[in-house]
């Protein structure tokens, strides 16, 4: 049954599909966000307004330091316009498929785990990447250490949580397997949601592997609203930040219930220690 392929990122079975997945991304011709420009007006104004905010705070002559992990065909750079010149933007992924546009967009480019990368940075953000990363736990909490005190984590992605909903990965089972898997998720978000632990779910039989390419196949990061709030360490503050909704009913219903947007902000010095999850080492 399809439950069985749901784990957590200390699962055995999650370096192999991490392999695969680094694997497809190295050779892919298929994957739409190799193809063009990545933009993400929407999601990106209020990231924009923030580093407006955090450098008209400095001294002359320091600059906002910025990272964007997974970025891919990214145009944030363009998108910042003459606010580009006041920040030192660092961009991350993990094949070097891009590296060279990256090269014409950024300061640094980083191919490789984003672990690797130590900070500090004033906002760090992704925009529809969160659902692919293989060790969430991991990454979010190196993520809110690079924070400067004061500086933000932005992660922009779809959600996983609404009930009924069955995520792209899934979609090659059959009905009764769809719906064994989603009475078993749907009573994992309601206990993650009245007080449990996060689960920061991971599928390790994604439909990439059984199915011509589409849209987020590879979306093997289960995404959970409840997860982060439940997870959010000690000095640290959530919030969601506000964005428009595309026109019409479709377009908000997946605004509304389908889109994770949020800001996390470290709000004192530590380290960030998440609350009820266990991190592969």
């Amino acid at each position: 049954m399809p439950p069985q392929y749901l784990c957590c990122e200390t699962d055995k079975r999650v370096a192999e599909l991490r392999r695969r997945l680094d694997e497809f991304y190295g050779t892919t011709v298929v994957y739409d966000a190799f193809k063009a420009t990545n933009q993400q007006p929407t999601v990106w104004a209020p990231i924009r307004s923030e580093i407006e905010r955090l450098g008209s705070a400095m001294p002359v002559g320091h600059k906002v330091r910025v990272l964007e992990f997974g970025a891919g065909r990214t145009g944030f750079g363009d998108y910042l316009g003459e606010l580009r010149n006041r920040i030192e933007f660092h961009t991350q992924d993990v094949t070097p498929q891009n590296e060279e546009f990256l090269r014409t967009q950024c300061d640094r480019v980083h191919v490789g785990d984003v672990l690797e990368l130590p900070g500090p940075y004033d906002v760090v953000f992704s925009t529809f990447v969160w659902e692919h990363v293989s060790n969430p736990v991991r990454v979010l909490t190196h993520l809110l250490d690079s924070l400067s005190v004061g500086g933000s984590l932005y992660i922009a992605s779809p959600r996983y949580d609404l009930p009924g909903y069955t995520p792209p990965t899934a979609r090659h089972y059959g009905t009764l397997s769809r719906a064994g898997l989603l009475a078993s998720l749907t009573l994992r978000r309601l206990f993650t949601r009245l007080g449990g632990r996060p689960a920061f779910l991971i599928h390790t039989d994604p439909s990439m592997f059984h199915r011509p390419w589409y849209r987020d196949a590879d979306a093997i990061h289960w995404v959970s609203l409840h997860d982060l709030r439940r997870a959010l360490p000690e000095g640290f503050e959530l919030t969601l930040p506000p964005t428009t909704a595309p026109a019409g009913l479709k377009g908000r219903i997946w605004h509304s219930f389908c889109l994770l947007f949020v800001k996390i902000t470290k709000t004192r010095e530590g380290k960030a220690k998440l609350r009820g999850v266990e991190s592969a080492a």
